[in-house]
């Protein structure tokens, strides 16, 4: 994956401040993005394709939580957060000279349950239902 590299610093995962509709979250680990749908097309005569097009735009994302940041959100939503609406979560990455990038989700929570494992500090990646994916956005 490529990295960022603005005024001589790369932005680090340090960097990343999350805000789940204007409240900070502390998440593990973020993917985000947009694919879009091409294809070839081809004329009568010609077994190569003499142009192309772009179809549609399709968002998706996951977040990884911690156990103990995801609990007190299950208990807001009454215990499943499937049942929560879709929310803004807002991505910023800032760097040593405070050069910010601000990406700006849609999301709800499509998956749900726990991910126990050997390891200290129970989180899991949870997969979300993205409407949206706006990168480089101004807050």
């Amino acid at each position: 994956m490529a990295t960022i590299n603005r005024n001589g610093k790369t932005y680090d995962s340090v960097d990343v401040t999350a805000f789940i509709d204007g409240i900070p979250i502390e998440v593990t680990s973020l993917t985000y993005g947009n694919e879009q749908e091409h294809q070839l097309n081809w004329t009568l005569g010609s077994s190569q394709a003499t142009s192309w097009s772009a179809g549609k735009r399709t968002p998706s994302a996951t977040m990884g939580i911690m156990m103990h940041d995801i609990a007190p959100i299950e208990m807001a939503a009454k215990g499943s957060i499937l049942d929560i609406k879709p929310f803004k979560l807002i991505v910023s990455f800032t760097n040593e000279f405070n050069a910010p990038v601000f990406d700006e989700l849609t999301v709800k929570f499509q998956n749900e349950g726990r991910e126990v494992t050997g390891e200290m500090g129970l989180k899991k990646e949870y997969t979300m239902f993205a409407l949206s994916v706006k990168l480089n956005t101004k807050p």
